[in-house]
């Protein structure tokens, strides 16, 4: 998806390593003859997070739209590797704050994203 690919792409400016974990074996064939590293599977499943590299990576970003099912990598994550640092997405504020008390170290609200971008252009656009 989109928020996905904007991570990888910064990601790849930043030369840095990563391994994307996607349901679609379309999208993981694609991509990987794109030369993207990824590996198709269920963020959930440990034994998936671990093929992705989890025991020593760094970072964790959870970006699908599913909330459900980030939250619920965001615990299994925590299980395997209780220091990796975790940055999630979220529509709802109210997963947000699910999201920090299962353990994540920085989250992105969609929600309070569009509201804070509604009022600059109101402020900038209408209200001259």
């Amino acid at each position: 998806g989109i928020v996905g690919r904007a991570v990888a792409e910064t990601l790849d400016k930043a030369a840095w390593p990563y391994c994307v974990i996607e349901l679609n074996a379309q999208t993981v064939q694609r991509a990987a003859k794109a030369g993207v590293a990824i590996i198709e599977g269920d963020v959930r499943q440990a034994d998936v997070l671990q093929r992705a590299g989890i025991l020593t990576a760094r970072l964790l970003v959870l970006a699908m739209p599913n909330e459900q099912d980030t939250l619920a990598a965001l615990q299994t994550a925590r299980q395997i590797n209780p220091t990796i640092q975790v940055l999630v997405r979220c529509h709802y504020a109210s997963a947000g704050m699910q999201a920090q008390k299962l353990g994540a170290d920085a989250v992105v609200v969609a929600e309070q994203v569009v509201a804070h971008e509604l009022v600059r252009v109101l402020r900038d656009s209408f209200m001259r």
